[in-house]
Parts: structure tokens; sequence; C-alpha cells
């Protein structure tokens, strides 16, 4: 008896060490801050830049002149959500000519995007008190078979 007793607490505190680890998860592209301060002064090609920092992480749909880098690092501690725990995004921004305008390095610029689970109203779906009124017109006088009841 005494020998299954120390292996349920030896069991159970080797979960609790093992729950309590941290792992770091880093995802995306690292641009080291004198690299971004060196091309800036070279003003580079779109295609050097991309030589020299690998393929942006986001081109916007409404601006290919804007290009991100984007290096996120996640904690996770065993079976919870990860957080954000350092976020590093790179901005740079090409003239009508695909040369470099603007290089900036935003440290920690994260904001927290609040998900709202309701649906989005879709205006003219709604009926309003007539309509609703003559669909249910015949609707209600039906027996199961699709037949209407005779009346005598």
């Amino acid at each position: 008896m005494r020998l299954s007793i120390t292996n349920v607490c030896f069991t159970i505190a080797t979960l609790f060490v093992l729950s309590s680890c941290q792992t770091l998860d880093i995802r995306g592209q690292y641009v080291d801050d004198t690299t971004v301060k060196g091309i800036e002064r070279k003003k580079l090609s779109k295609s050097e830049v991309e030589n020299l920092l690998g393929t942006p992480t986001i081109i916007p749909n409404y601006s290919s002149d804007t290009w991100y880098y984007i290096q996120r690092i996640l904690a996770r501690r065993a079976w919870f959500d990860p957080k954000v725990v350092e976020q590093r995004i790179v901005k740079v921004k090409f003239d009508k000519h695909d040369i470099l305008e603007e290089a900036t390095l935003l440290i920690d610029s994260q904001e927290e995007i609040n998900i709202i689970s309701e649906y989005t109203k879709a205006h003219g779906t709604e009926l309003n008190s007539v309509q609703r009124f003559v669909k249910n017109i015949g609707r209600f006088n039906k027996t199961t078979d699709g037949k209407k009841k005779q009346r005598k």
C-alpha cells in the first residue's frame, strides 16, 4: 500500500513540474537594427532589398509599395494558448520608382484585437410586420399531407 501512495505522489509531482515548463516559439523573419539603418542610408531598389532581407512577410493589397517583415516570439505554458512576448515589425516603404523611401523598426507594436462572436447584420433582409403577415397567410391552415382542410 505504501508503494502505491509513493508512486501516486511522484506522478502528481512530475505532472506539476512538467506543466510549468514554458516553450518559446520564434516565428517570422528577424531583421537586425543595424541592417534597417544601413538599407535606409543606401536607398536600395525593391530587388536589392529582397536579396538582402528576403521575401517580405506581408505585402498589403492596398499598397504594393509597402513591405512588412514581422517577427513574433510566442511563449506557451503546458496546454494554455500561446501569448506574444515580443513582436518586431520592420516597415519598408518604396516610392513610385521602386526605390527605398524609408525603413522603420517598430518594436512591441502589438495591438490587442478583440474578436466578437456575433454575426454581421446585413440590412435589407429583415421582414417588416406587413411582410410577415402576408407571408403567413395560408400557412397555418394546411394539414400534414399538404391539402387544405375542408370546411362544412
